[in-house]
């Protein structure tokens, strides 16, 4: 049976997103094409988190809520025993699970005091190191990995920065992947973060990496300059087939004022990075102090998450802000469209090698598209990551300072801030529109619609903005420049912005 995005519209159509959105229903598949052979992992790298909300738990989880009990997931097992990929557990100094106090009845149950029961369970995590992993996962949650890296236990309250990641990238219930999987990754500060994601980097069962954090060299201001990566890493990650992405920050203030700039982070400079900017919600306008420049955009400000509910079934009163927020939101875009295209292809269809990160039998196209990605049988990394770039539109409100009020755009502002545009995600609350937006990546891909026309200039401010990225981190083949190939557009003086980008970039070299 042909598994079209009219399908998934169909059943996933609520009235409101504040409740789970239902899986599919295909029919049983056959063996070969199981839920746990389509899953697909998120790695969130972030500071404490609630997994005791709604928006964890397994039972909430698409798959479990709608009448198919062949594609449910078997989340009160070791992840070891049945997600493909998953390393050996030999490889961990320890792995366990923690057994968490869960009320999945009554959405007015406090976190807190679920957490409080559980004191002597998280008393006893004990902190990764490089070179010693010591694993946990959730039994009954979407949680198949936490790893304290940052000694501080995993576990905070739902005013805990981490909750608010979590919950809108693979929340059940504000998550742009409710499909999706969790392993969390708890971190402290710069060194302990460093390790961490270079063992997420490493590992080839997850899929997409969050990050809604970034350093600089000076201890006042968020200036982001920062060399402390493992960018060989980074690239070689990308190259196999993972989507790592990076907030690009909130301005040198961290109120939306004054930008700050992305180039001169090893964090979010390298080309192969998706660098997530942010515009404001509402009147969707970009603002003035977002990070700039960025690959991509989402919404930062009073965003539906679990961030501050103090009970396990809501949502929190002031919303998630921030390009931290933006971030996640757009890793879990890209990660259902994964998802849906690893549904799309029949088969054991989850890998990531070599580019590849999703196989089975050739997808029928639409006749709209002809020569979709899926029509042979595989997907790349590149081919998904351009069709969530291709889906993205501009904002059409101008600028706004730190939020307030609007003016007119400033020359290439669409570019600087919001790279391809912006995706608004679960914001309205309405979840006609929210997939209304996600059918401009699965359209095109399975066919079924053509890909939006780019607005006019994209395509040579995307080539100066990758050209000047490699020259400072490295050359990369998948980026809009290839050394030795690509031409550069030279001065414009209708592109101001971009053409002292390609003037001045050969003058800059990375931060020591």
């Amino acid at each position: 049976m042909r598994r079209s995005i009219a399908l998934i519209v169909a059943v996933v159509a609520l009235s409101s997103l504040t409740a789970p959105i239902p899986a599919q229903a295909t029919g049983p598949p056959a063996v070969s094409d199981r839920e746990i052979d389509d899953a697909t992992v998120v790695a969130v790298i972030d500071f404490t988190f609630a997994p005791y909300h709604w928006d964890f738990a397994a039972s909430k989880m698409p798959q479990q809520l709608d009448s198919e009990k062949s594609n449910d997931l078997p989340l009160d097992t070791a992840p070891d025993k049945w997600l493909p990929g998953f390393p050996s557990t030999k490889e961990f100094a320890s792995y366990e699970s923690i057994d968490l106090s869960l009320d999945d009845r009554n959405e007015m149950t406090p976190v807190e005091g679920l957490d409080a029961k559980d004191k002597a369970k998280w008393d006893a995590v004990k902190q990764s190191t490089g070179d010693e992993i010591h694993y946990y996962w959730m039994p009954d949650t979407k949680v198949i990995g936490a790893i304290d890296f940052g000694g501080t236990k995993i576990h905070g309250p739902t005013s805990a920065h981490g909750t608010g990641t979590t919950s809108v990238s693979v929340g059940n219930i504000h998550g742009t992947c409710p499909e999706c999987l969790l392993v969390f990754v708890n971190i402290n500060a710069q060194a302990d973060a460093e390790q961490a994601i270079d063992w997420v980097m490493s590992q080839t069962w997850i899929d997409a990496i969050s990050n809604s954090y970034g350093f600089g060299t000076t201890p006042v201001g968020r200036e982001r300059v920062y060399a402390g990566s493992n960018t060989q890493l980074q690239k070689r990650a990308s190259d196999r087939g993972q989507t790592i992405f990076f907030s690009a920050g909130n301005g040198v203030e961290n109120a939306f004022l004054f930008p700050n700039q992305t180039y001169e982070s090893s964090q979010e400079g390298p080309d192969w990075i998706v660098t997530v900017g942010a515009v404001s919600p509402g009147a969707h306008a970009s603002y003035t102090g977002a990070g700039k420049p960025a690959d991509i955009a989402g919404i930062g400000s009073s965003y539906p998450a679990a961030y501050g509910s103090p009970t396990v079934g809501g949502t929190g009163p002031g919303g998630f802000s921030g390009t931290s927020n933006a971030t996640p939101t757009i890793a879990g875009t890209y990660a259902r469209a994964l998802y849906l295209a690893r549904r799309a292809l029949r088969g054991p269809s989850r890998t990531q090698d070599r580019g590849v990160i999703a196989k089975g039998t050739p997808y029928p196209c639409g006749s709209t598209r002809p020569d979709c990605e899926l029509g042979d049988g595989k997907l790349t990394a590149v081919e998904l990551r351009n069709r969530l770039f291709h889906g993205a539109v501009h904002t059409e409100a101008g600028l706004t300072p730190g939020g307030v009020g609007a003016a007119p755009r400033i020359g290439e502002e669409d570019f600087l801030s919001e790279g391809h545009g912006s995706y608004f995600a679960r914001e309205t609350g309405k979840v006609g529109e929210w997939l209304k937006e996600f059918s401009r990546i699965m359209g095109p891909l399975l066919g079924d619609a053509k890909e939006l026309k780019r607005p006019k200039g994209e395509k040579d401010w995307m080539v100066v903005d990758s050209y000047c990225r490699q020259h400072l981190w490295g050359a990369w083949s998948h980026g809009y420049f290839k050394d030795g190939k690509t031409k550069l557009p030279g001065d414009d003086s209708a592109y101001p912005t971009r053409s002292m980008i390609e003037r001045s970039c050969p003058l800059l070299q990375p931060p020591q």
